[in-house]
């Protein structure tokens, strides 16, 4: 070990540091939340990742690997590099196993400044990554552990600090825009929300149904960070005059605007009465009082997650057949396959495979919907592709079209594109884009208008997150590990949530959070490179778990 260390801080100059500790991971204490590694001045700490043993083809519900594909997927995925805000679902599954409930919501809160929302509504792309539910059984319940934790855990996090004397400007109170502001707050600037609506959240609030998303939710995380010193303007419409007088007035400005206009269809009949947005239509029925509709036969055009939500919420309106028609078919359906399962167990049917060319009807209003046959494939680039059959059509009975078939940016914000002081974030640059997704381009633009402001690189933690193959010692037996079935969320019957407007989930009681925080294999470590090192114990101070790092003398 040694006993000084030379570190090239800047081209040409050398730095000598005389060090009299050094720093010890316990990779047994460690919950492996990251905090550590992203605010190490010297880049000393990496995640380690254990082998999980693969080879007994009885020991888990999953296949048996080679011993080359084991060992290969190592540091192939994890939990930790699934979620697209950075935020580490084994550092606070860790921390509620030892009894931290605090700790975890705070290291949620610190990335993901809307933790009720997404414990609800995000499509958990970390589930995914989780390697039990690759290799021996289901993956954790990570989205229901941040919703418990949102729920019902009080967050004990100081108010947003003043730093800066620079001043940034947000348009847009959605998640990509709420988020950036979040993020250039923990930095400690100057920054101001501008929101046209009289109500905060955007596409949260507007179309979101509250069976999936309820209101008090999102207004609960809201109000936290007004509490912590969030500014939001509210009634505030940002024309082009008002965007070129804030890029004057301010040293960034994030235009987080999203995609307010549903698109439509061109072809005949298009333009008939009782054929509407999915905007329209959801943002109706989430901000008027509901109203039992006289739709006997509902046609919603599109096989996404909006186009879902709307089938679901026809069924609760009242009418007594929602068919959904999409052009894609196979694995390209865009919907998550949850979505389709919930809404299918509601009543609702997918047909995938079609596209509208006609919609029939007498005078003004439509009764019909003729659809061709489609098929879809992708090309070389990954970009989908569409084979119509306009000469086989089949027309169907519809007296309302709902289209779920996107949005479309207002055009306006086009003539910001190559101004250095305007930064997009969200849905209004990405015609694909999750509520999480949002918040990641959200985080991404603060991140970019820090560099620019303070002429600085600070490390991306997003690019910290690359995976190492730990040691043989620290190999993991699943067979020696706790074996507990993954519980059922807790849902309202099919035929009685149809009925209501009421949440579909439930929530898990503390028992199951705390047998789900047991299931977690604890794969990954922080592992600290001691000839880095400069002994100064930010990583000990800052280490949410208390005990995993020490400073030992050398």
């Amino acid at each position: 070990m040694r006993a000084n260390l030379k570190s090239v801080l800047e081209p040409g100059k050398l730095f000598k540091f005389d060090r009299k500790y050094v720093a010890h991971i316990n990779s047994a204490n460690c919950v492996n939340c990251g905090t550590c590694r992203e605010i190490c001045p010297g880049g000393a700490i990496e995640e380690k990742q254990r082998e999980i043993c693969r080879i007994c083809p009885d020991c888990t519900d999953r296949p048996a690997m080679a011993v080359d594909e084991m060992k290969e997927f190592t540091t192939k995925q994890a939990c930790t590099t699934g979620c697209p805000l950075g935020i580490s679902p084994q550092g606070y599954i860790g921390l509620c196993r030892v009894d931290k409930p605090e700790k975890a919501l705070e290291v949620i809160w610190r990335k993901n400044p809307l933790p009720s929302v997404c414990g609800r509504i995000c499509h958990h792309p970390c589930e995914q990554f989780c390697k039990r539910g690759v290799l021996v059984d289901e993956p954790i319940s990570i989205r229901a552990t941040k919703r418990y934790l949102s729920d019902n855990v009080e967050l004990q996090v100081e108010k947003y600090p003043k730093v800066y004397e620079e001043k940034i400007a947000v348009i847009g109170a959605g998640p990509a825009g709420l988020t950036a502001a979040h993020y250039l707050l923990l930095q400690g600037y100057d920054v101001t929300v501008f929101e046209e609506s009289d109500t905060p959240g955007g596409m949260m609030y507007r179309a979101i149904p509250e069976f999936r998303l309820a209101r008090e939710a999102l207004l609960k995380d809201i109000r936290r960070l007004e509490d912590l010193g969030m500014d939001i303007q509210y009634g505030v419409s940002v024309d082009k005059a008002m965007a070129e007088k804030l890029v004057k007035e301010y040293d960034a400005v994030v235009v987080a605007a999203g995609r307010k206009s549903g698109r439509t269809l061109t072809c005949e009949g298009a333009d008939k009465a009782n054929i509407v947005t999915a905007l329209d239509f959801l943002d109706g029925i989430n901000n008027v009082e509901k109203e039992k509709a006289s739709f006997e036969n509902v046609v919603v055009i599109g096989g996404g997650d909006v186009a879902m939500d709307c089938a679901r919420a026809a069924k609760r309106l009242g009418a007594k057949n929602v068919t959904a028609y999409c052009m894609e078919t196979g694995s390209d359906v865009p919907g998550h396959p949850w979505e389709i399962e919930e809404a299918e167990a509601e009543g609702v049917t997918l047909n995938p495979g079609f596209a509208p060319v006609a919609f029939p009807g007498k005078g003004k209003k439509v009764s019909a919907v003729t659809l061709c046959n489609c098929k879809s494939s992708r090309d070389a680039d990954g970009r989908i592709r569409f084979d119509l059959d306009k000469e086989t059509t089949m027309t169907v009975d519809a007296d309302q079209v709902i289209l779920a078939i996107g949005q479309i940016a207002d055009p306006m914000w086009d003539v910001f594109d190559n101004n250095d002081k305007v930064y997009f974030a969200g849905d209004i640059r990405s015609p694909v884009c999750s509520v999480v997704d949002g918040m990641a381009s959200g985080k991404a633009a603060a991140h970019a208008i820090d560099t620019k402001l303070q002429g600085r690189e600070l490390k991306n933690p997003l690019d910290l997150r690359v995976l190492n193959a730990a040691p043989i010692e620290e190999k993991i037996y699943p067979a020696l590990r706790l074996r507990v079935d993954r519980p059922g969320m807790p849902l309202q019957e099919p035929d009685v949530r149809v009925t209501n407007f009421e949440p579909v989930e439930g929530e898990y009681d503390p028992s199951v959070i705390k047998a789900e925080a047991w299931r977690c294999l604890r794969c990954g470590y922080m592992e600290l490179d001691v000839n880095k090192c400069i002994g100064c114990g930010v990583c000990m101070e800052s280490c949410p778990k208390g005990d995993a790092i020490t400073m030992v003398a050398i």
